[in-house]
């Protein structure tokens, strides 16, 4: 390779770099933001960040099941067990799963989250009576909302979906159409898009979805090591 070419690969490699820059955009696709009651969280947050702004953690999505001690993770393990966020006993119906990256055995609170997890649930009708906490992702709303509107929010955002995923995605009157849809494109991160077939209306409505850091640890279902 000549100087001449050389100059001009740099010169390239700067302009898509600024591009990206001035664009908003990265090699690891949009940020994913959850906010809990007004509270927002990224992907890799502490597990303390959490706890500091008045969350309790529950085995499984109801209060009776709340924590009252938290153990020691191992060192470079990730938990497959999640648990469901609660404030002052409502609940978010929101699911972290953590993991501890650090090469020595870490104390709960110093863990990080790999993935959150929303369920609204399955029935649309029932949501009227249901006083959890308020969850967004991005600023959009995933709690028996409109599946094409959804998905259009988010990739006015950046995100990607392919055209025959989104066909299937958004078939109405249809029980075996795909229940969720999962964002193309990300290099470090998962978006999982769910929606819910309603045999009572044939309606299909969004109710939850899932982030996630990619990430390749040695794996554990333990509540305590």
């Amino acid at each position: 390779m000549n100087k001449t070419s050389k100059l001009f690969s740099v010169v390239l490699v700067l302009a898509l770099g600024l591009s990206m820059l001035f664009s908003g955009c990265s090699l690891t696709g949009p940020e994913m933001k959850i906010s809990i009651d007004g509270d927002e969280f990224q992907l890799d947050c502490e597990v303390g960040d959490i706890l500091s702004a008045g969350y309790e953690l529950a085995e499984y999505d109801h209060k009776n099941a709340i924590m009252t001690e938290y153990f020691d993770v191992p060192a470079r393990t990730l938990i497959t067990s999640g648990m469901f966020l609660y404030k002052d006993g409502v609940a978010s119906h929101v699911e972290i799963f953590i993991y501890n990256k650090s090469t020595s055995d870490a104390k709960f609170a110093d863990c990080n989250v790999y993935k959150f997890e929303y369920d609204a649930g399955d029935y649309a009708s029932e949501s009227g009576n249901d006083d959890s906490l308020k969850v967004l992702m991005n600023g959009v709303d995933f709690r028996f909302t409109d599946r094409k509107s959804v998905i259009a929010d988010l990739e006015t955002q950046g995100f990607k979906f392919k055209d025959s995923d989104k066909e299937d995605f958004f078939k109405s009157g249809d029980a075996f159409s795909s229940s969720l849809i999962t964002s193309t494109g990300l290099i470090e991160k998962y978006l999982t898009v769910y929606n819910n077939y309603d045999y009572e209306s044939g309606e299909r409505y969004i109710n939850g979805f899932e982030i996630e850091l990619k990430i390749d640890y040695d794996t554990s279902d333990a509540w305590s090591s």
